[in-house]
């Protein structure tokens, strides 16, 4: 019994390593088609592989992490900053996870500055502490530098904006956020200079749409013309930037919150409800078998002790013989005709189990000591059992169903 439940353990714990095999593969499949979808601009078909990946099952933390921040980046574009920010929350516990600092730090001073765009300034420079805690390199200061920057300008601290901005690596990033400083500060020289340097340099509708309301707002000198130029490129760039978030807005419906059990926790509760229950079934399956034979060696002992047993078994007929054997001994006698024993050999074996000897069975059965030892020798051989375990093996087949 032991070894059958090893067996049942083996095999739950090989279907669970299979399945959890199939799950990192499949998770990893849809991350990639999701990351090839979302750069050909079909956000909704790469929103449904990252939520087909994060529901997958998959234990691969790092790679979970990467989804949840791949969503999270989905829902800045489309605005929805609160969403982001929760889902960058998730990456980083996934990133915890799987020992990435390096993700840890760069989710956290994501969340730091999805804080600052809702004018969360205290919490996000918090965060952005943290992240510099946990990953002191250099990219990592470098890249809170644009959250610090950016939680002082939401926060309308555009002077701190402007000395954190022009300490950002990133030259495109620093100059659009010097670039509205300044323009929000009223220096509008320093504005120009700087959205003139990043129309020049991106063709992003998310940062032109700023720039041009800065270049056509903060340039007094510039001709009723040239302001009408940059007023139908700024419309052009907002029914572009429109069209963008309804996409992406449309993406962000498919995102469903995280499930509390996975796949691979459902399958381990399942094979544990199995395991239980096969256990269970064993245990009854034992009890019962044992608390069988208990009552079959009682019978046994009761009529070694019956001063009426010769009477009661009817040695002399066959039928009536066996009848009583059936009663008494759960269908023994009919059990043992089945395995083709002959009328002798039943009455023999029926003996054997009761526990005479050679001599009382001759006795019994008015027949020679040695011809019951020969008889013996063949009843076993049929039973598939040795001369010595004879009586162990009458015993398991009155026991069994």
């Amino acid at each position: 019994m032991r070894r059958i439940g090893w067996i049942c353990m083996c095999c739950l714990a090989l279907v669970s390593c299979r399945d959890a095999e199939q799950a990192d593969r499949y998770a990893a499949e849809c991350y990639r088609h999701g990351r090839e979808l979302r750069a050909e601009g079909r956000h909704t078909e790469a929103m449904q592989c990252f939520m087909d990946a994060a529901e997958s099952g998959t234990e691969d933390f790092v790679l979970l992490g990467r989804v949840y921040s791949n969503m999270a980046n989905m829902c800045r574009q489309a605005e929805r900053h609160a969403l982001a920010c929760e889902l960058y929350g998730q990456s980083t516990e996934l990133f915890r996870k799987g020992n990435d600092t390096l993700a840890v730090a760069y989710a956290l001073n994501n969340m730091a500055w999805e804080l600052a765009v809702q004018g969360e300034k205290s919490q996000a420079l918090q965060l952005i502490d943290s992240a510099v805690s946990v990953c002191p390199s250099p990219a990592v200061r470098s890249k809170v530098q644009e959250s610090r920057a950016a939680a002082c300008l939401y926060a309308g601290e555009n002077d701190s904006a402007v000395l954190y901005a022009q300490g950002i690596q990133d030259e495109l990033y620093g100059n659009m956020l010097l670039a509205q400083a300044y323009a929000l500060n009223g220096q509008c020289d320093s504005a120009m200079h700087y959205a003139g340097q990043v129309a020049g340099q991106t063709d992003n509708p998310r940062y032109l749409d700023d720039i041009y309301y800065i270049l056509a707002h903060c340039d007094s000198s510039a001709s009723a013309p040239d302001i009408i130029a940059l007023a139908e490129k700024r419309t052009d760039v907002q029914r572009e930037l429109e069209s963008f978030k309804s996409e992406m807005a449309q993406a962000v419906l498919l995102i469903r919150p995280p499930s509390q059990t996975s796949r691979r926790f459902l399958l381990c509760i399942i094979g544990l409800f199995v395991f239980i229950g096969a256990a269970a079934w064993l245990g009854w399956f034992i009890y019962r078998r044992t608390s069988q034979k208990q009552k079959v060696r009682q019978t046994i002992l009761r009529l070694q002790q019956s001063k009426q047993f010769l009477e009661e078994i009817h040695p002399d007929d066959y039928q009536a013989f066996c009848r009583f054997v059936d009663t008494q001994l759960w269908g023994l006698a009919t059990k043992l005709q089945k395995r083709n024993l002959s009328e002798k050999e039943v009455r023999i074996a029926v003996l054997v189990l009761l526990g005479f000897s050679y001599a009382q069975i001759a006795d019994i059965l008015h027949r020679a000591e040695n011809g019951i030892g020969k008889d013996k020798y063949v009843i076993a051989k049929k039973l598939g059992s040795s001369v010595k375990g004879l009586k162990a093996a009458l015993l398991h087949i009155a026991c069994r169903n």
